[in-house]
Parts: structure tokens; C-alpha cells; sequence
């Protein structure tokens, strides 16, 4: 019993010390993995060709005899519908450039242990060098011929659009068409594979389809009403609603991409006499002066307001230095062609729509798009949080008579300009989440002067004996 318990001992330690090795060995010496640093491992193959213990000089021969011999006075035609294209050996620069990727697989191939070179022999042929670099590296500018090629077969996707007709007051939804591509890959491996049995082949060009970003559906959506608001002009001049009305046509159903921004001057344009701007009440230093195109910042007050209602990012927008009457302090964009605009960026992966209307009296804007959830409505507020008291009266003393009809003498009085108060004030975007106030966010903190009244007085002395009327101008 004991000297079979030894025998079996002996045995044992046999097998794991010679036996086990020695199968190991020759399982690597199987799969090609020897301890020779020189040779492809077996089972490798490029392009077609097995080059299984070839060492590197050797495959490049082997490999170039193939592709040569394969690729020598060939016919290549290429179809597609009803068009073609007929290559020969003349129309390609015939060479072998193989090396290349030879001494890139090979030294892949040859990389780290036992386990390692098998996951990069698996990789190799799972990348492979495979039909594709056949065709590449021995028609070294085919690819050049298929570019040519795609220029008469590929056709760009057409994503559906909309058109604001401002007639009916409604969206015309364009309809989106498929593209397609040359599905090169595939031609090149059928290429290959023809050329694997003739010299003089045909090929159909295969492509595939490349879908629009941008559907009917997606359209449809980006035409949702988001918001809406309104000022009123009714008590402007002439010239001044010219301008108010000629600004917002040319705003008037344009569109903003996903990832565009938008700027209100670049849209307008500089505001000129050949535009057919005017001139009207502007604010400049602090005063209300006569300037062409007077009115324009109505109507980026009036988009403003819009922009923030639909909740849509806006990246620049400045207040005037003057408390302006058509909106609530804090809630105004003034706009100055080279020096101050109003912008908005389009976060949304939908086009922004904005659509306007100024009927002489009210001018509004409306935001269309997919800015702000179902369920979400935005409101703004305004709060006075300082008055900033105007100062005293600026007397001017008549002495070129220009008010020579309404005054004469020292103690009468004709008014230009009535004085302001000045305000800080604070804007604000309200969120509101199914009826309930969910954020309030501050988004504007401004201070507007105070304006100072101007009162014109005569300069002539009264007469003695003669009394002036009670004087109706009260002064500050």
C-alpha cells in the first residue's frame, strides 16, 4: 500500500513538472506562438492572404504577388441606377504600399505574452486587414474616384421648415426629404470580392439613407405659441410709428436655429434715411433728442419682454438711462447700432420662430418654439425699491424772443419740459409650475435719472401799474 501511495506521488509530481509543461509548449507552438521573434503567428492573414510563419520580408512578397496579380489590366465598372463609370488599369496608380500596415500588424501581432498575442490575433483579424485595405493600398486613389463619384449620386438630407404667412396669421410646415450616401465600406469589400474572381467586373454602388434632423413632428412642435406680448405706440407721431412698424416687419416670422444666436442688429441693420427710418425722440446722454430711427427701442423693449415670457436665454440686453412709459421700470432694452444690442441664444434643439404686428397702435410680439414646459407659465415683475427726486426747474431767460407769443415780461412763464423722477428698480422672472410659484429670479437691477423740468421766462420789465395774471405754470 505504501509503495503504491509512493508510486502514485511520483507520478503526480511527473505530470505537473513534465507532462503539463510540455503539452503548454506545444499548444503555443499550435497557435503559432514560439519563442521566434521573426515570424507572423499562425492563423494571420491580410487581405485574403495566409501568411501564417512567414517572416515580415517574406509576407511583403507573398502579399505583393497576390494584389498585383489581382489587380493587373483590370475592367472596373461601377453602376448605379441608370448612370456608370468604367475604370481600367490606366485610371488608377497601380502599386503595392502594403508595408505600411504590415509592419503595424506585425508589430501587433508580436506584442506581450501568450494571452495578450492571442487577444491581439483575434483583434487583427477583427479589424482586419481586411478586402478594404486590398483596394486601398493597391488602387492607391480610388478613393479620389469615389469622391467624384458622390458628387453625382449623394444628396443632403432637407429638414422640414416653416414659412409665417403674415397674411393669414399662420405656419406652412415644409416637408422634410430623406438624403443618401455612399455606403463605401460596402462598395470597396464588393469590389474586392469581385475582383477576386475576374479582372473585369461590375459593381453596384449600394448607399444608405441619411435622415433629416429636423421632421414635420419636430416642426409641428417648434410652432407652438410659448408667448406673447404687447406695448402700445397709439400716442406716437407720425414718424415715430414709421419706424416702430418698418423695425418689426423686418423681425416678422423669422427663425433662430438650435444652438444659433440672435442679434437684434445684425437683423435691423443700420438705421438710415435710405431704409426709410426718421427721425423721432431718442435718449443720448441722458436727454430725450431728436435722432433717425427714434422708436427702434420699443421694439426690443416689446421683444425683450416676449424673449423672457418664453422663458428663451437672453446673453445681452441693456436699460436706457431714462425711465422709458410703454413698460414697468427694469423691464426695458434699449438698442444702439456699434454700441449696445439685444441678443438671445437658442438652447432648445428646436428652431425659435418670432412673429410681430404693429397696427399703428399696439405693437406685439410672439415667441414659437419648444422653450418652456406644458405645464410652466413665466411672468415678470417690477419693483421701485428708490425714487431718485428730480431736481428744480431749469429757468432759461426768453432773450432771442422765441416764445415771444405766449411770454414778455419777468414773472411769466412757458414750460418745454416737464421734470421726472428718477427710479432704481428691480426685474424679475417668476416660474410658475401648474398655477403655483415654483423660483423667483432677479434679472435686471437698474438705476434711470431723474430729469430736471426747462421753463422759459420773459425778460422784459413789467410796466409800472400794470399787474400780470395769476400765472398758470407751477413751478418746481
Amino acid at each position: 500500500m505504501r509503495f503504491l501511495k509512493k508510486s502514485k506521488g511520483i507520478f503526480l509530481c511527473f505530470l505537473i513538472c513534465f507532462i503539463i509543461p510540455f503539452c503548454i509548449i506545444l499548444g503555443i507552438n499550435a497557435l503559432g506562438f514560439s519563442s521566434s521573434l521573426n515570424t507572423f503567428s499562425n492563423g494571420f492573414t491580410l487581405c485574403g492572404v495566409d501568411l501564417s510563419g512567414l517572416t515580415l520580408d517574406a509576407a511583403e512578397s507573398k502579399i505583393n504577388n497576390k494584389l498585383l496579380s489581382t489587380y493587373n489590366n483590370i475592367k472596373l465598372e461601377l453602376t448605379y441606377n441608370n448612370k456608370s463609370w468604367l475604370f481600367t488599369e490606366q485610371d488608377f496608380c497601380v502599386e503595392s504600399n502594403i508595408h505600411t500596415i504590415l509592419d503595424s500588424a506585425y508589430k501587433t501581432n508580436r506584442k506581450g505574452n501568450v494571452i495578450s498575442k492571442i487577444k491581439n490575433l483575434k483583434k487583427i483579424n477583427k479589424m482586419g486587414f481586411t478586402p478594404q485595405v486590398a483596394v486601398r493600398y493597391v488602387l492607391t486613389d480610388i478613393d479620389k474616384k469615389l469622391d467624384e463619384i458622390c458628387v453625382d449620386i449623394e444628396t443632403k438630407p432637407v429638414n422640414s421648415s416653416a414659412v409665417y404667412n403674415a397674411q393669414k396669421e399662420n405656419f406652412t410646415i415644409l416637408e422634410s426629404k430623406n438624403g443618401s450616401k455612399v455606403d463605401r465600406e460596402k462598395l470597396l469589400q464588393d469590389i474586392n470580392n469581385a475582383l477576386q474572381k475576374s479582372n473585369d467586373v461590375s459593381v453596384e454602388i449600394s448607399t444608405t439613407e441619411v435622415l433629416p434632423e429636423l421632421t414635420e413632428k419636430d416642426i409641428k412642435q417648434a410652432t407652438t405659441l410659448q408667448s406673447s406680448f404687447t406695448t402700445s405706440y397709439a400716442n406716437s407721431n407720425a414718424d415715430r410709428k414709421n419706424n416702430v412698424k418698418l423695425a418689426s416687419s423686418d423681425l416678422n416670422g423669422i427663425s433662430i436655429g438650435a444652438g444659433e444666436e440672435f442679434s437684434f442688429n445684425n437683423i435691423i441693420g443700420k438705421r438710415t434715411a435710405e431704409k426709410g427710418y426718421k427721425e423721432a425722440n431718442i435718449i443720448k446722454d441722458g436727454k430725450f433728442v431728436k435722432g433717425l430711427g427714434g422708436g427702434i427701442c420699443q421694439v426690443s423693449t416689446t421683444l425683450y419682454n416676449a424673449l423672457i415670457l418664453a422663458n428663451v436665454e437672453v446673453t445681452e440686453a441693456h436699460p436706457h438711462s431714462l425711465p422709458v412709459s410703454y413698460v414697468s421700470p427694469a423691464m426695458d432694452a434699449m438698442v444702439s447700432w456699434g454700441n449696445a444690442d439685444l441678443k438671445f441664444k437658442n438652447t432648445t434643439k428646436l428652431p425659435i420662430y418670432i412673429v410681430s404686428s404693429a397696427n399703428g397702435k399696439d405693437l406685439t410680439f410672439k415667441i414659437y418654439g419648444d422653450t418652456k414646459k406644458s405645464n410652466e407659465t413665466v411672468k415678470t415683475s417690477s419693483e421701485v425699491i428708490k425714487t431718485i427726486p428730480r431736481k428744480k426747474d431749469k429757468i432759461i431767460p426768453d432773450t432771442t424772443g422765441l416764445y415771444g407769443d405766449k411770454i414778455m415780461f419777468k414773472g411769466e412763464f412757458h414750460r418745454v419740459k416737464y421734470g421726472k423722477d428718477g427710479y432704481e428698480a428691480k426685474g424679475y422672472k417668476e416660474f410658475y409650475v401648474d398655477g403655483k410659484l415654483k423660483n423667483k429670479k432677479l434679472i435686471r437691477h437698474a438705476t434711470y435719472n431723474s430729469q430736471q423740468g426747462i421753463v422759459y421766462e420773459g425778460v422784459d420789465t413789467l410796466p409800472e401799474g400794470m399787474t400780470l395774471p395769476k400765472s398758470n405754470e407751477k413751478l418746481d
